[in-house]
């Protein structure tokens, strides 16, 4: 089974050194809807940019919503 890679949204979050449950609460989701946007299964484009908000100009909504066209994304790069 091959490995999953980290999405630009998750290597965000942990350089910042926050949780899930802290982003999710700060932008007004729950935190499951959460880990799916962040594990690149999916989300709404509504929080995908309050996401974005949340973590200013490091990242934007395409970058959350579709991960797989960053695979070399890393923090700080933008």
């Amino acid at each position: 089974m091959a490995e999953k890679l980290e999405t630009p949204l998750k290597k965000l979050r942990r350089a910042r050194g926050v949780t899930q449950a802290i982003v999710a609460e700060a932008v007004g989701i729950d935190q499951s809807s959460y880990h799916r946007i962040e594990s690149g299964e999916g989300g709404l484009a509504g929080n995908a940019e309050k996401i974005a908000k949340y973590f200013g100009s490091a990242i934007n909504e395409q970058m959350i919503l579709y991960p797989e066209r960053y695979p070399d994304y890393e923090v700080g790069q933008r």
